[in-house]
């Protein structure tokens, strides 16, 4: 029996009976509010999902998105009436548990691993990572632009220094033909064949502009599991807030997030669930944690 064999059976949530026990009947009349907030990553993903659940409780998600770092450090300070906060494994989750903000403690719902990408047929021939050091590689890349800290692609390739071999953070920074403080605009250089290659997240080739546009070629496990900061970058995470008005409903969400309805809505948005068949594969960054916290000035996210 495999992890994910034995998630499934711990959670004891099938896509018919994932609101079993939540009470959603009743709460259903007036059309009662969810206010959710998440990591600004999430966005296209949790769209998806709440118009789903909007579709299956009868209720109103009212939803925010933006740098989870700096959704954290205003709920911690004071409460706002969130229901659920849902983004990227950053330090601050851990103060938002010792201020007691957490109903419960989050749950690591889905990776959004890195990759590389190239223009469709791959001209350069990028077999991996190791490739992007070579001389006659393009590349192009965001240096403040990945969270928490705004330096994980940094931290990734200097993980690839070590693991597979020196030189590839350098001959990424040297290679580069552009530099962008946006993830997102990394991604027109390749599309068009300026660049040869860039790292991204997974999530961000599935969204509408990029969909069918680009190959798609994945950073090891172990690459990404040796990161020595940045690790909560990776592993997504959800929990119901301590001050939210719809207690019943938070907890209907995150058990669908969780749970197998959220499969299906990861997969489309280019995450790997919990509960995927990939999951055997990813298991040491499910294990990843957030790390040691930072000075506030250094731990703000900068854009996607």
């Amino acid at each position: 029996m495999t992890r994910r064999d034995l998630l499934r059976l711990a959670g004891g949530i099938a896509l018919g009976t994932v609101f079993g026990g939540c009470g959603l009947r009743g709460l259903a009349k007036g059309r009662p509010m969810l206010r959710v907030w998440s990591c600004g990553g999430n966005y296209d993903l949790l769209m998806d999902f709440h118009r789903w659940f909007e579709a299956e409780t009868g209720c109103s998600v009212i939803y925010t998105s933006a740098p989870v770092e700096r959704m954290i450090s205003i709920i911690a300070a004071n409460p706002r009436g969130v229901d659920v906060l849902v983004g990227r494994s950053s330090p601050g989750w851990q103060d938002l548990a010792e201020g007691k903000r957490l109903a419960s403690k989050p749950q690591v719902f889905a990776l959004d691993p890195y990759v590389i990408i190239a223009p469709l047929g791959n001209p350069a021939g990028i077999n991996g990572i190791e490739d992007l050091k070579r001389p006659d590689v393009r590349t192009v890349y965001s240096p403040t632009s990945s969270g928490p800290s705004g330096k994980v692609v940094q931290y990734l390739l200097e993980a690839a220094d070590r693991v597979v071999g020196p030189g590839i953070w350098n001959g990424y920074v040297r290679n580069a033909i552009e530099a962008h403080d946006c993830g997102w605009k990394v991604f027109p250089p390749v599309i068009e064949g300026r660049a040869d290659a860039s790292i991204t997240r997974l999530s961000m080739t599935t969204a509408r502009e990029t969909r069918g546009k680009l190959e798609v070629i994945p950073v090891p496990v172990n690459v990404m599991a040796a990161m020595r900061e940045g690790q909560g970058a990776i592993p997504q995470r959800v929990a119901p807030l301590a001050d939210g008005s719809s207690p019943e409903l938070a907890r209907c969400y995150v058990k669908a997030l969780v749970g197998e309805p959220g499969v299906q809505f990861c997969a489309r948005h280019g995450y790997i669930h919990r509960l995927s068949a990939e999951t055997d594969a990813y298991s040491p960054l499910f294990q990843m944690e957030a790390g040691p916290r930072r000075q506030r000035a250094s731990s703000q996210e900068s854009g996607r």
